[in-house]
């Protein structure tokens, strides 16, 4: 059973969503941007600095996994207090790190807290604003790319370091913590029925949310490396603000237009154009320009596609989201440490190919769940 919230507590709920995303979004986006002023300053290859995202997102696995039980055994207001504090002092850690192993502890805490954040927002939403809602999640998730932007043009202005970026999000994490302890709890989700799960469409679900992550983490992530030594590092930092510009408008212009298309249609249309703009990306005097292509069909994708999981999983939702987004983060674990060594022996050229496979395999995956699930 769904509790109504009143309109108060919805615009509490707003408030607290759009500075949440916004701090999810700039912290995720500021490792990327920074990798060439980490490898200078801690004597570091690209390999190891690679890490730091992949740590990151494995701190973000950890509270994914057991925030969907969590989330029905006590409500959401504590998980989202854990998380600011996390997301808080990790990012106190890396502004002051004195050496390369506090990077890390303080990219892997962030993560801790970021996953509580996440799932709690993502599915705190998609239950108050059910059954319509791919509108209410596409702007707020408007609001991670409104932070992605902000990370890597701050790391640009503080000339390539983490330190005062990173301080900010303390400050924005400590203001998240205030709201979340005001906001009101919704009433607890129903005991799932004794129906069967399409488990083959459930295991879909999470290779697309592995696939998905990987890409849009790994363009913001090595956008820059690809494209610094043709535009130089400051330039090739912004140019990655405007791949993460172009994820906020998208959403924004998803946000009507996801009332209107299927979620699975929107979906497999916004796949084929992201793979056809990384193909443009090999050629290089067009990357600067397909690379925000990139973010624009990126957009919709990971909102949407949580409208569309709950269409094909309406009874049991909660668990199922918590499984597929605990699963969406092992793809940056996986893979950031793999595209540092591959990037390192074989130079940024190879950047294109890897995002773009990663991108052509995301669309076989997303092409049939989309035949498979039409039913639903």
């Amino acid at each position: 059973m769904r509790a109504v919230l009143r309109d108060v507590d919805r615009r509490r709920l707003l408030l607290a969503g759009f500075l949440g995303f916004f701090v999810l979004g700039a912290i995720q986006s500021m490792y990327g941007p920074a990798f060439p002023s980490l490898v200078r300053r801690f004597d570091v290859g690209l390999e190891l600095v690679g890490q730091t995202v992949a740590l990151h997102f494995a701190g973000s696995f950890v509270t994914i996994a057991i925030a969907g039980p969590l989330l029905v055994r006590i409500g959401y207001r504590w998980p989202l207090l854990a998380g600011s504090a996390g997301m808080a002092a990790g990012a106190a850690v890396v502004a002051w790190a004195p050496t390369w192993p506090w990077v890390l502890l303080g990219a892997g805490l962030g993560g801790l807290g970021f996953g509580l954040v996440d799932v709690a927002l993502n599915l705190l939403v998609a239950r108050s604003f059910a059954p319509n809602a791919a509108p209410a999640l596409n702007l707020l998730n408007a609001m991670f790319g409104v932070g992605a932007v902000a990370g890597p043009a701050a790391v640009a202005v503080a000339g390539g370091t983490l330190r005062w970026p990173m301080i900010g999000v303390a400050v924005a994490t400590a203001g998240l913590a205030l709201l979340s302890a005001r906001l009101a709890e919704p009433g607890r989700p129903a005991p799932s029925a004794a129906a069967g799960v399409p488990w083959l469409a459930a295991g879909g679900f999470v290779v697309m949310y592995f696939l998905y992550v990987t890409g849009e983490v790994g363009v913001g992530s090595w956008e820059t490396v690809h494209l610094a030594p043709l535009l130089g590092e400051r330039t090739a930092a912004l140019n990655a603000s405007l791949y993460w510009a172009a994820l906020t408008v998208g959403r924004l212009l998803a946000t009507p237009l996801s009332a209107r298309v299927r979620p699975a249609t929107m979906v497999l249309g916004a796949t084929s154009l992201a793979f056809a703009a990384l193909l443009v990306t090999h050629h290089a005097p067009l990357a600067p320009y397909a690379y925000p292509l990139v973010g624009l069909a990126f957009a919709p994708i990971f909102p949407t596609g949580l409208a569309w999981l709950q269409r094909v999983f309406p009874r049991r939702g909660e668990t199922i989201a918590s499984a597929v987004l605990a699963a969406a983060t092992l793809g940056p674990v996986a893979t950031s440490g793999a595209i540092g060594w591959v990037v390192e022996r074989g130079g940024p050229d190879w950047i294109p190919t890897l995002l773009a496979g990663t991108v052509g395999l995301l669309w076989l995956v997303v092409a049939a769940l989309w035949r498979s699930t039409r039913r639903a």
